[in-house]
């Protein structure tokens, strides 16, 4: 086979594991077949996504900190409370989209990224409407509901989980 074919066929098969068209294992050892075994080239890619997934999972979880420390163990002005809602929500948004368009899903950013955005949620229902807990059950609720479609959507389990669970403890906490 001359190597402008091989090299169709690895980027094609590159394409089908990047985009998880095929289950990774086959799409390596179809990779090992074609290029006979060597493998220039792959090496840092994948050190690459593996960097660009910690530094994503290491600034959800340092921001998903840093709330829970600024909303519950700190007295902050209103203004810069809603600010800091603002800021950790637009930075949630804009890593899960981030996400979405790459195609990679780790445990730790979405978790990070939906605890993120029950705690921003939540603070701000708290903020705008303080006499007024039932907006605060509807607003959780909204987010259980939201882990339970995500994780039918993408098949994630803990998600489905995490959302049916959530919900039966917020019907115990409205009743009780």
């Amino acid at each position: 086979m001359d190597d402008h074919r091989r090299k169709i066929i690895t980027n094609e098969i590159k394409y089908w594991k990047q985009n998880r068209m095929l289950p990774e294992h086959y799409c390596d050892f179809l990779l090992n077949l074609y290029t006979e075994g060597s493998t220039e080239g792959d090496i840092p890619q994948e050190k690459r996504s593996k960097g660009i997934k910690g530094l994503i999972s290491f600034i959800l979880i340092a921001l998903l900190s840093l709330s829970v420390f600024l909303f519950y163990f700190t007295e902050l002005s209103l203004f810069l409370q809603t600010a800091l809602i603002i800021i950790f929500g637009v930075t949630t948004l804009t890593v899960v989209l981030y996400m979405l368009k790459k195609t990679f899903f780790d445990l730790i950013p979405i978790l990070a990224a939906a605890l993120l955005l029950l705690i921003t949620s939540v603070q701000a229902a708290e903020i705008i409407f303080p006499e007024q807990p039932i907006l605060l059950y509807i607003v959780a609720g909204l987010n259980c509901i939201l882990w339970i479609a995500a994780g039918t959507k993408w098949n994630m389990v803990s998600f489905k989980l995490s959302g049916i669970i959530g919900l039966i403890v917020l019907l115990i906490a409205i009743f009780i």
